[in-house]
């Protein structure tokens, strides 16, 4: 994999016999820490569901996020669809130790792009910046 690799990620390909310290593990692992990011967010999952992932700052940004979700939800009870599709995963290996990924999650009459970045910490790889849109 080169330093400009910018395949989209196919459920064809095969990453099981790849070690944990290989950056196109990353790429499994976005969209579902994407989902539960917005999940988060949407205060419909607890603010601890990404924390083995994620780094202490993008935790307490992530439920700051999901206060102001229960704020805004007890001031005028709006309840956010359920429903939410992860699309365009798209992952960039910056180095060995450094995967930029981005993705669209779909929801009905909205859609939010989501930016990570993964850096490979002595626990594994971990998400270092988060940007929600």
């Amino acid at each position: 994999m080169t330093t400009t690799d910018q395949r989209v990620v196919t459920g064809g390909e095969s990453t099981e016999n790849l070690d944990l310290d290989d950056p196109r593990i990353v790429e499994r692992m976005v969209a579902p820490v994407a989902r539960r990011a917005v999940e988060i967010v949407r205060d419909m999952r607890p603010e601890n569901a990404l924390d083995r992932i994620v780094t202490p700052d993008v935790g307490k940004l992530l439920s700051r996020r999901a206060a102001l979700t229960r704020r805004l939800r007890a001031t005028t009870g709006y309840a956010p669809p359920q429903r939410m599709q992860v699309s365009g995963v798209r992952t960039c290996v910056v180095n060995e130790q450094t995967v930029e990924a981005s993705c669209v999650l779909r929801e009905p009459g909205r859609a939010r792009f989501l930016a990570m970045r993964w850096e490979l910490r002595h626990s594994g790889w971990r998400v270092t910046v988060l940007e929600i849109g």
